[in-house]
């Protein structure tokens, strides 16, 4: 189905997540009601995406905890959550399995993956989610160079205005689960290292 058609019907979060997209092939999110397409991922962003969802699920492995990790799944930002259902790249939730799990409950932490035809439509996003009570960090990683910036809630809640950036050799630290990756590992996969 052509994104202008899915752009027209309007719908909830619930109707949404039980409607199987009418066979359009990607990656789709509800904004404001209104079903939106994400333009296509580039290799590199595939690849990125599931490196990023690999180290973390065998971080989280590796230290036996309940957390769980996700790739586009469908999260409900606070602001309007019900006409709201985002996807972002990877998500961490450490809420417990349930038989019925349309959404994906409660995320402590998001990733994203920017490439350059989907910026806005990922800050967007970004932005929606931060209204998660829960979510406690959001990781941007660039497809196009080596650069990750780390967004982490301080003791009152609030978001820092600017990230902590990682480029080249550093290494990416992740309170919300405890974790630190070497940059080179994020980036290993792809032709930027």
């Amino acid at each position: 189905m052509p994104a202008q058609a899915l752009a027209q019907r309007r719908m909830t979060a619930e109707e949404f997540i039980s409607w199987g997209g009418d066979g359009h092939p990607g990656k789709l999110e509800l904004v404001n009601g209104m079903v939106r397409a994400i333009s296509p991922a580039s290799g590199t962003h595939a690849l990125l995406q599931s490196t990023i969802a690999g180290l973390l699920r065998d971080h989280l492995r590796a230290r036996k905890s309940p957390c769980r990790v996700g790739t586009e799944a469908p999260i409900r930002p606070r602001m309007r959550s019900n006409e709201n259902v985002r996807a972002p790249d990877v998500a961490v939730t450490c809420v417990p399995k349930s038989k019925d799990e349309k959404f994906f409950p409660d995320p402590i932490l998001i990733v994203e993956v920017l490439s350059p035809s989907n910026q806005r439509e990922t800050w967007e996003s970004i932005w929606a989610c931060a209204t998660i009570p829960t979510l406690q960090e959001v990781m941007v990683v660039d497809s196009e160079r080596i650069n990750v910036a780390v967004y982490t809630k301080d003791a009152t809640g609030a978001w820092p205005e600017h990230p902590k950036v990682v480029e080249g050799g550093g290494k990416v630290c992740l309170a919300s689960i405890d974790a630190e990756f070497a940059v080179t590992d994020i980036y290993a996969d792809t032709n930027l290292v």
